[in-house]
């Protein structure tokens, strides 16, 4: 089951991603760390994480590493994935170069919604799952998407006739 969104604001969701990605990396995560990863001073890191401590999201003492909590470790995870998973789209199918696909992914992450994100992975799996220069392949997509469609109205015609 998905985390909830919390509403965090973009910002917060880069700083939790930073910690996720430097716990990953390193053993220990600093506040100075944390800082240059997402672009910014100290202080202004210190208060971001001021906030996601106060959300119960990570776990800091002044002076000491940050920790992510385990739902801030769920809700980092699963930021980062949609990060990859667009950045992947832009790279792998868009064929866009590697900048250009983080700096794309870094800005969609945020605001793209679950139906979206859902239609871009199962589009990503049909088209890898067409092989090379194979006909058909965004046929295959439409047909999933259609299935998709239809078992919705199903159970939503089930669900307002009880």
């Amino acid at each position: 089951m998905a985390a909830e969104p919390m509403n965090l604001t973009a910002s917060l969701e880069d700083y939790l991603e930073a910690i996720f990605r430097l716990a990953q990396a390193h053993r220990v995560v600093r506040v100075r760390d944390i800082a240059k990863a997402v672009g910014v001073t100290p202080p202004s890191a210190t208060g971001a994480i001021r906030q996601l401590k106060q959300r119960g999201l990570v776990s800091h003492e002044k002076y000491e590493d940050v920790l992510l909590t385990a739902e801030g470790e769920l809700v980092a995870s699963e930021v980062h994935a949609r990060h990859e998973e667009l950045r992947s789209f832009f790279e792998e199918v868009l064929l866009l170069t590697g900048e250009m696909a983080e700096a794309e992914a870094c800005a969609l992450e945020h605001s793209i919604s679950e139906l979206t994100l859902s239609r871009l992975r199962r589009f990503v799996a049909s088209i890898r799952g067409c092989g090379d220069g194979q006909p058909g392949c965004v046929l295959a997509f439409r047909e999933t998407v259609d299935q998709e469609t239809d078992e919705a109205a199903r159970l939503s015609g089930r669900a307002e006739g009880h």
